[in-house]
């Protein structure tokens, strides 16, 4: 069965993001001097963006739209502006930026970060991303929403409608990265089906290599009778993988969830567990337009050992324009021993269009 990504309507928690994404549009009282330099000549003035997956995106008042510049042919940059630097040795800085022609004979360190009154100085290859350190809230997040809709006719007409969101908070030590989904399937002759999900990760730098990690989610799906499926989270997360274009990170520690079922005879519809918890979590950008972000969990039951839960999900997204994409997401949750006679598996298949800022 073919569904199409996008928030439900009848999520109040979905329309409260949604509206959170909408406030990010407020004006943004950010210099417009910064200068960049390409190695054939031309020069820009005006405002740096950002700088994700290897592209420096920059705006000038005379500019429609924002250009992506290749940052590997950014001869010179500066700006006055403060911003969020993430290194591939996993250390983050804030201050304010400049790029120095590299000399070619003796490689050095071209990028420097002004960090109050002290600078830090790095190749400028070791730089993985640059963000505008806002003064509003508001204008420091980033994030996406899609949505999608299909009917099939036939003996049994399907509607399958979907909304999707998430949203992200980054500064120099912290990172907030809210998401919530809701899909609903309107079927003749058979069950309607729906499901909600919400889930928030909160991760701190303690050093280069490690994180501090919590999580906290929710899942309602009636194909697994589940009427509340409440998780608490945390650990320690080590990045294995960190570049330009590729991220993977490994997370451990320890969970607690707390489940609703729809009431059986002879079962017990209310249960608490507590589970370890494993994860991974892995995201890549190839042909400048394409992006694939994938993450597993396993929690094993320390209440109920034997007892297995695996919550994973895939996303593959693709640029059709500037800030417009199609997606395609896989997603499943299974249970190798559902406290009640129920499917321990919960799989499906979505593709939307969405927006990205």
């Amino acid at each position: 069965m073919q569904r199409i990504l996008l928030t439900h309507p009848g999520s109040n928690l979905g329309l409260t993001v949604v509206f959170l994404f909408l406030a990010v549009i407020l004006a943004r009282a950010k210099r417009k001097d910064d200068v960049v330099i390409m190695a054939n000549g031309d020069a820009f003035t005006g405002e740096i963006k950002y700088l994700r997956y290897g592209e420096l995106v920059f705006k000038s008042d005379y500019m429609k739209e924002s250009v992506h510049l290749d940052w590997k042919r950014v001869r010179r940059l500066q700006s006055r502006d403060t911003f969020i630097v993430a290194l591939s040795n996993g250390r983050r800085l804030t201050g304010g930026i400049e790029k120095k022609d590299a000399n070619s004979k003796q490689p050095s360190d071209d990028f420097t970060i002004m960090v109050g009154d002290a600078s830090f100085e790095s190749p400028s290859a070791d730089v993985i991303t640059i963000d505008q350190q806002e003064g509003s809230v508001w204008n420091q997040l980033t994030g996406s929403i899609s949505y999608g809709l299909s009917y099939a006719g036939g003996t049994t007409r399907t509607v399958n409608s979907s909304l999707g969101a998430d949203v992200e908070f980054t500064t120099e030590k912290n990172s907030i990265r809210l998401a919530t989904s809701s899909q609903f399937d309107l079927q003749t002759n058979a069950q309607n089906a729906n499901r909600f999900t919400f889930d928030s990760q909160y991760g701190r730098v303690l050093t280069t290599k490690w994180i501090a990690a919590g999580l906290f989610s929710v899942l309602r799906s009636n194909q697994q009778d589940l009427d509340l499926r409440t998780t608490y989270g945390g650990g320690l997360g080590r990045r294995l993988v960190q570049t330009d274009r590729t991220s993977l990170l490994a997370i451990s520690g320890l969970a607690y969830s707390h489940e609703s079922y729809v009431p059986q005879p002879n079962t017990e519809p209310i249960r608490s567990n507590a589970e370890g918890l494993l994860g991974l979590t892995f995201n890549t950008f190839r042909f400048k337009t394409l992006n694939v972000s994938s993450h597993a969990l396993l929690f094993p039951s320390l209440s109920e050992p034997g007892r297995v839960r695996v919550s994973s999900q895939s996303t593959l997204r693709i640029e059709l324009m500037r800030n417009f994409t199609w997606n395609f997401q896989i997603y499943e949750n299974y249970d190798t021993r559902p406290p009640v006679s129920a499917p321990g598996n919960d799989l499906g298949l979505t593709t939307s269009v969405g927006w990205t800022f």
